[in-house]
């Protein structure tokens, strides 16, 4: 077979899989919407095969075409058929391009075994024991490795698991031992090898957007799997859930090379969810459908292939305490973790739950809220610079702060961060200068709640470090309501990250509600808050479809309940009729 005969018939594989890789990618897509309910293996296999069938189609209908009897099949198209050669030549530096990529993914992965360290005798003792009760026989060894994000696993015939240091003594044992767990699945499962041949398919065919679709699919479904092995292996899917909740809240910048496996990957919000509240598994006719569909669709392909707006900034008016009554039997009845929640449908102001929704408790930063509603009442300079001074300093919960004495930022810049960040000093800060000093800024907050109609309500400080400022979630909802009425509340809280200047210097700013942001979530305002007398609260406003919903939580036992209650929420308020 000649040279040229050979690229005419690559070029010709190379085009024909355009369309037949977004066949391919429509009917995987059918089959992964069918599957929602099935386990998460075989899924993995869907992908895992629409993934190898992207790979041969080309290889096979290249081969077919380059036969000899085959030689004039480029009659027909015959000024395509001239430019393919060119076409090649640019699939081949793309494909060099991606090679090169994956090069150094694995010589960064080289260079992190070399630097490692051995990790002490009694955690690699631990690690043993896991990978005895799963089964595991072939060595591990577990060394350290400081800069990294989270534990990640290298290697195929001598693996190994790498840790950072600092979390041998910022995480728990038994948190730990299941992030081990997690990786010591992906061992056993020889992912390491199998997500290096997913790398050689992205390098192959780059330029279709359907592989790589397909592919970060499969590796997201990969670490489903690997969670439900190590759950088992751990006995207890709550405690992989809340280590995998304090990995994120490590706020580590993950840059691992796609050719490693980290326990950081996939949606991480969504395996927490899976684990704390499992789907249903589909019925087995249900799992009988997607493997004959995707067997004909194979046929069917292969034989073609032969063939050839927010609100203004303006103060809220009064809103009610209480919202509209819905008898108890309609309510939603969860097994939500919080002690006090609300649940409010704003367009008509019914109430979709509540459990002990007006008991009298402390809300922490959810004040912040009504913090930031006073402030832009005030119409003060947004742009005048305020300077953080030891008066801003928390000297009754000592806690912690990214701002130093003597940092200078704009008003604005000290609102984003007291309501994104929580910022403490920042709020301190905005009650100190305002008109009137921290007395006019108590007198105003105490006017505020008079204008909501608010009896229940006590604010003795900006920030809610004070056990002292208390209300209820009956009234955190119609303080969230009010809240939403201002656009500059709504556009700082609504967003992920965002940057702002501070002494000069752009600082980006992370929400405290991880859920922000987050597939599947479409949330207008937000507000998070922890004291040891509140809990975890969260107050926010997200959307049902088209319809505006409050959320409001108090006293969840830790950050992963927490996501758990308003996760759950947002999928039975999804089932509810419109």
């Amino acid at each position: 077979m000649s040279l040229d005969i050979a690229m005419t018939a690559w070029g010709w594989a190379l085009l024909n899989f355009i369309w037949q890789g977004a066949v391919i990618g429509g009917v995987a897509a059918l089959l992964l919407a069918l599957m929602r309910g099935a386990s998460a293996r075989r899924r993995y296999a869907v992908c895992a095969l629409s993934l190898l069938l992207c790979l041969g189609l080309p290889l096979a209908q290249c081969l077919d075409l380059a036969a000899p009897a085959d030689g004039d099949f480029t009659g027909e198209l015959q000024p395509l058929a001239e430019q393919l050669p060119a076409l090649v030549t640019a699939w081949a530096l793309g494909t060099g391009l991606m090679q090169a990529r994956m090069a150094l993914g694995l010589a960064w992965v080289g260079r992190a075994r070399r630097r490692s360290t051995p990790a002490p005798a009694e955690w690699q003792a631990r690690l043993d024991a896991l990978a005895h009760r799963l089964g595991l026989r072939r060595d591990v060894r577990l060394r350290l490795l400081p800069e990294l994000a989270g534990p990640i696993a290298l290697g195929m015939f001598k693996p190994c698991v790498l840790l950072p240091a600092a979390l041998l003594s910022r995480l728990p044992v038994d948190l730990l031992e299941a992030l081990l767990a997690h990786e010591l699945a992906h061992v056993r499962r020889w992912d390491y090898a199998v997500n290096l041949l997913q790398s050689m398919v992205e390098a192959l065919l780059f330029f279709h957007p359907v592989v790589w679709w397909l592919s970060a699919r499969m590796r997201a479904e990969r670490e489903l799997v690997a969670d439900e092995i190590s759950a088992d292996l751990v006995g207890d899917s709550r405690r992989l859930a809340l280590a995998l909740h304090a990995l994120a809240e490590l706020d580590a910048h993950d840059a691992t090379p796609a050719v490693a496996l980290a326990a950081r990957g996939g949606d991480l919000l969504g395996r927490i969810e899976r684990l704390l509240a499992p789907r249903p598994q589909a019925t087995g006719w249900k799992l009988a459908l997607p493997a004959l569909l995707i067997a004909a669709t194979s046929f069917v392909v292969q034989a073609a292939g032969r063939d050839t707006s927010r609100a203004p900034d303006t103060p809220a008016p009064a809103v009610k305490a209480a919202p509209s009554e819905t008898p108890p039997a309609q309510q939603l009845r969860l097994p939500v973790n919080a002690k006090h929640v609300l649940v409010v449908d704003d367009a008509t102001g019914k109430v979709l739950m509540a459990r002990d929704a007006d008991a009298i408790v402390p809300i922490a930063s959810l004040t912040k809220l009504l913090t930031a509603m006073v402030v832009l009442d005030a119409k003060q300079d947004p742009n005048e610079k305020l300077r953080i001074t030891n008066d801003d300093v928390d000297t009754l919960k000592h806690s912690r702060s990214r701002v130093r004495v003597g940092t200078q930022m704009s008003r604005l810049a000290a609102l984003e961060m007291a309501l994104m960040e929580s910022e403490n000093r920042a709020a301190f800060a905005l009650a100190r200068t305002f008109p009137g000093g921290e007395a006019g800024f108590v007198k105003a907050v105490q006017a505020k709640l008079r204008a909501l109609g608010l009896s229940r309500t006590a604010i003795s400080d900006p920030t809610g470090l004070s056990p002292a400022n208390t209300s209820t979630a009956t009234e955190m909802a119609a303080i969230t309501a009010a809240a939403a009425r201002y656009g500059e509340i709504e556009r700082i809280t609504s967003v992920k990250k965002a940057n702002v200047p501070v002494d000069g210097r752009t600082r980006e700013l992370h929400n405290t509600n991880r859920l922000v942001g987050a597939k599947g979530w479409d949330i207008r305002l937000s507000k998070t808050g922890y004291t040891e007398e509140a809990g975890r609260c969260l107050a926010m406003r997200m959307m049902n479809g088209k319809r505006p919903v409050t959320v409001v939580l108090l006293d969840a036992d830790g950050s992963a309940q927490r996501l758990r209650d308003a996760a759950l929420i947002r999928k039975s308020l999804a089932r509810q009729p419109a």
